[in-house]
């Protein structure tokens, strides 16, 4: 498992850079320091909050391809698949951000950590001390994160060129957990949607 775990990584960091040099050059991309700027100054910084929603749209323009290239990796023994965060998902969670995580001053790089995500569900169950482990040893500039919480058992990984462009999330399944991590996104999905019909549709941040 962790050899198709890491012909999955491999492929994950090739997109990723071809995607971020792609994206340094098209009209959309503002340049901005991901990490010292935090959460909270994009509600006064209208350019700074539209360049993550140009990155969702850019993402979302390459969308296609990358659904049918990650496709390569399904077999018996995993599920692969991916997500582009929603643009009202992305206004929830700066709101979230601003009243329950210090007030907003996070980094906009370590808040959006996600807006792009690859999902593997394995067959074969693996640990998180062997998964770090082996990242470790293969692919020492990723960040690997023990990330279960109550009812979700995952562990992520994150790729990150430097502090100019937006990392993207590889989500580590086991299928046994599959149920309750379901689960566990439903109910935070409910204060999403409770968020979403108070705010009108998700157009008012604040």
């Amino acid at each position: 498992m962790l050899e198709d775990l890491n012909k999955l990584i491999n492929f994950i960091q090739k997109e990723y850079i071809e995607l971020n040099l792609k994206w340094k050059n098209c009209n959309y991309y503002s340049k901005f320091n991901l990490k010292n700027n935090q959460v909270l100054d994009l509600i006064n910084n209208e350019i700074m909050l539209n360049n993550i929603f140009n990155y969702r749209e850019f993402i979302n323009e390459n969308n296609i391809q990358l659904v049918n290239d990650f496709k390569q990796f399904n077999n018996e023994k995993a599920k692969v698949n991916t997500r582009t965060k929603t643009k009202n998902s992305i206004e929830f969670k700066i709101k979230n951000y601003i009243q329950n995580h210090e007030d907003g001053k996070i980094s906009i790089n370590k808040c959006f950590n996600d807006i792009f995500g690859i999902r593997i569900i394995c067959s074969e169950e693996l640990t998180y001390e062997q998964i770090l482990e082996f990242i470790e040893q293969k692919h020492k500039d990723l960040k690997c994160i023990n990330s279960s919480k109550k009812e979700y058992k995952a562990i992520h990984v994150y790729f990150k060129e430097d502090n100019y462009n937006f990392q993207w999330e590889l989500q580590i399944w086991n299928k046994s957990d599959e149920a309750k991590n379901i689960n566990s996104h439903e109910k935070y999905k409910q204060d999403y949607i409770k968020w979403e019909k108070e705010s009108k549709g998700g157009n008012n941040l604040w």
